[in-house]
């Protein structure tokens, strides 16, 4: 696809910062639906991938939660595996618009809805 053919002007990812991403995170902002470009919500604090899929399978995230996954980068992982269990799980609960999801972990290209990774620094970094 040319550039004056180009789906966007800003291309489908974009870096963030913020006082829990000092140094970056990325969004896949092709797959964040307008409605939710700002955000607002309480934190649902979880250890790893597989305490938040717990947590969202036992209904513990609500909409408008803020589901956070620590220790899910290179060093905490370890080896980064991908995050697609957590979004999955939201949508299937009528939840991907209606919840983000920051980690320090990773996403694949398929990823929809708010999801962040690649928080830097990452938790396991102190």
């Amino acid at each position: 696809r040319s550039v004056e053919h180009a789906y966007s002007q800003e291309g489908g990812l974009a870096v963030l910062y913020g006082n829990i991403a000092l140094d970056g995170c990325v969004v896949k902002t092709a797959g964040v639906d307008e409605s939710i470009h700002v955000f607002e919500g309480n934190a649902k604090i979880f250890e790893s991938q597989d305490s938040a899929v717990r947590g969202i399978l036992a209904d513990e995230v609500k909409a408008g939660d803020i589901v956070i996954i620590r220790y899910e980068g290179p060093k905490g992982g370890p080896g980064m595996q991908e995050m697609l269990y957590p979004t999955s799980y939201l949508k299937s609960k009528g939840l991907g618009k209606d919840c983000a999801l920051l980690t320090d972990g990773r996403f694949s290209g398929g990823t929809s809805g708010l999801s962040i990774g690649h928080a830097s620094p990452e938790a396991a970094a102190g």
